[in-house]
């Protein structure tokens, strides 16, 4: 059985995307088939946010996660590596 993973999402505000970020995020949800969970970033009880970022930049603000794992993901390639190590690690 699947362990199912609440996950919070946050993404940057998006003024210079270089990728679609949210259908990078559907499709790391549809890869990982159900394993992983998005929530709101601010959802009690997560430990872990994915903070999806349009560009290297990756200026959003997340200093509201502190003490939580942050994983920024700023191509679709580094979504390929997320999903990847997901995949090893489930």
């Amino acid at each position: 059985m699947k362990t199912i993973r609440s996950v919070g999402l946050k993404y940057c505000g998006g003024c210079n995307p270089r990728y679609d970020r949210v259908e990078t995020v559907r499709r790391i949800r549809d890869e990982l088939g159900g394993t992983v969970c998005f929530v709101p970033p601010d959802n009690s009880g997560i430990d872990s946010i994915l903070a999806v970022m349009g560009c290297e930049t990756a200026c959003a603000d997340l200093s509201a996660f502190k003490g939580k794992r942050i994983w920024i993901i700023t191509s679709r390639k580094e979504a390929d590596n997320w999903v990847a190590e997901r995949k090893k690690s489930q």
